[in-house]
């Protein structure tokens, strides 16, 4: 053999990507290249000399003996290094090294160290085994979009087998519930390189309907092409059917609450009514008055439910809408003596529930009503403010009058007219707090914390 031969043999024998060994016709291993070193974790000098017929691995021994009996000998699997103890999963490929007479005088072997193909395989292994038994259906498709493998769960829930679907598109699965636009829009997503996600309702192979929640994601390779998409789904029919006769029972009962509002607005005028037929049996103006007060009362009231059940929410009432409508209902029942007196209403866009709208409803009826009646004998011309305000979830009413200046000794707490006591019994059942000011006519202030609960307001009398 030539030098220059012998050396471009060394040159590969050195610098080889896979690892090689050469072992003479008693199996001694006599040479070897870096790369088998570095796949072993050894060292050349620990390495050479090793009887390979020997070795603790009987598989690896058995094929060395193969290559040195004529014949190519195989190995497949984990091996464990005698003279560093690494453990190494290679694929060796053992043959014999033979004379031009036919003599064999030893052989090679051309070692490949598979750790990444078989870390590889693991990994695969347990993404497999993920999707096989994910209770979710799973389907892949190539980049044309034909399903190329599907799991378990979508045989389950579709009722078509793997061999059914396997080069179809999901085209199978079409409901007809989805417009085309639905369809555009959905290739434009994943065809961009993002996921698509939401809600479809697909068909079963009996014709069923499934309604589920879907993200297709597309697959995208290192050089950024796009190899195929996979689907996720979740079957939520069940939910969605639960949400409907949910939304169905929510409809009932909010049909059944404005009807009994409504029924409540009817009764209290029919009340109303009976009370205006005892004015005309009464000459006495103090009977009279007590029953045009009760009537503002009832109607003040009822105003709330009327509210109620013309609005969509069942259990928020609008205080500005609610004190225009009262105000305009005691200027017709209290001030036909007094047609001069002007309202002046500055109040916030504020809802609150049913629970604290009928007892602020009565607050706010009688210090209007209080006032029409007290403050104005020596004004002819007289006003009322009425302000509220939110902040903080503090609900802030002002009620204040221009009229006669009030006694010096004027006590809330001891003052004896029905009116007045409703306020404070009804200011305890909301929590608030009430002051007023005597300077320059009579002012309220009512101050209480905005409560979203819900429920009966039949505890507010």
């Amino acid at each position: 053999m030539s030098s220059t031969v012998e050396s471009t043999y060394r040159l590969i024998f050195e610098n080889a990507p896979i690892g090689i060994v050469h072992f003479d016709k008693k199996g001694i291993l006599t040479a070897c290249n870096q790369q088998f070193v570095e796949i072993l974790g050894s060292s050349m000098d620990k390495l050479i000399g090793i009887d390979m017929t020997k070795l603790p691995d009987k598989k690896v021994s058995e094929s060395v003996m193969m290559a040195l009996n004529g014949e190519k000998g195989f190995y497949d699997g984990h091996y464990k290094s005698i003279t560093s103890g690494k453990m190494t999963p290679v694929k060796v490929i053992f043959a014999p090294i033979q004379t031009e007479g036919g003599t064999i005088n030893g052989g090679v072997g051309l070692v490949e160290d598979i750790s990444e193909q078989v870390n590889l395989n693991r990994a695969l292994t347990k993404f497999r085994l993920g999707i096989d038994r994910s209770s979710n259906p799973i389907y892949i498709t190539d980049q044309d979009g034909y399903i190329q493998y599907a799991n378990p769960a979508f045989e389950v829930q579709y009722g078509f087998s793997v061999d059914e679907v396997i080069g179809k598109t999901p085209r199978i699965l079409k409901s007809g519930k989805q417009s085309d636009v639905f369809y555009e829009s959905f290739w434009d997503t994943i065809l961009s390189g993002e996921s698509a996600e939401g809600q479809i309702v697909n068909k079963t192979k009996e014709g069923d309907l499934v309604n589920v929640h879907y993200s297709t994601n597309p697959i995208i390779d290192d050089e950024g092409h796009h190899i195929g998409y996979i689907a996720i789904q979740d079957n939520i029919t069940d939910r969605v059917e639960m949400e409907a006769k949910i939304r169905q029972s929510l409809k009932e009962k909010n049909v059944m609450l404005a009807e009994i509002h409504h029924r409540v607005k009817n009764n209290l005028a029919i009340v109303s009514g009976l009370l205006e037929l005892e004015t005309h049996d009464s000459d006495d103006e103090q009977t009279i008055d007590f029953i045009r007060k009760s009537q503002t009362r009832i109607k003040s009231m009822a105003i709330v439910h009327e509210k109620l059940y013309k609005s969509n929410n069942l259990s928020n009432v609008n205080l500005r809408e609610y004190v225009e409508e009262l105000t305009d209902t005691i200027r017709t029942n209290w001030t036909d003596k007094k047609s001069s007196l002007k309202f002046i209403l500055d109040i916030d866009e504020v809802d609150i529930n049913i629970n604290q709208a009928i007892p602020l409803s009565l607050i706010i009826h009688e210090l209007i009503t209080n006032a029409i009646k007290h403050a104005f004998d020596s004004h002819p011309k007289g006003q009322v403010d009425v302000k509220i305000n939110e902040s903080s979830s503090q609900i802030n009413l002002r009620v204040s009058d221009n009229g006669d200046n009030v006694p010096l000794d004027f006590d809330l707490n001891s003052y004896q007219k029905l009116g007045l006591s409703l306020v404070q019994i009804l200011t305890k059942q909301l929590n608030g707090i009430l002051e007023y000011d005597i300077s320059g006519g009579l002012t309220f202030r009512l101050t209480f914390e905005k409560k979203n609960s819900k429920g009966s307001s039949g505890n507010c009398l």
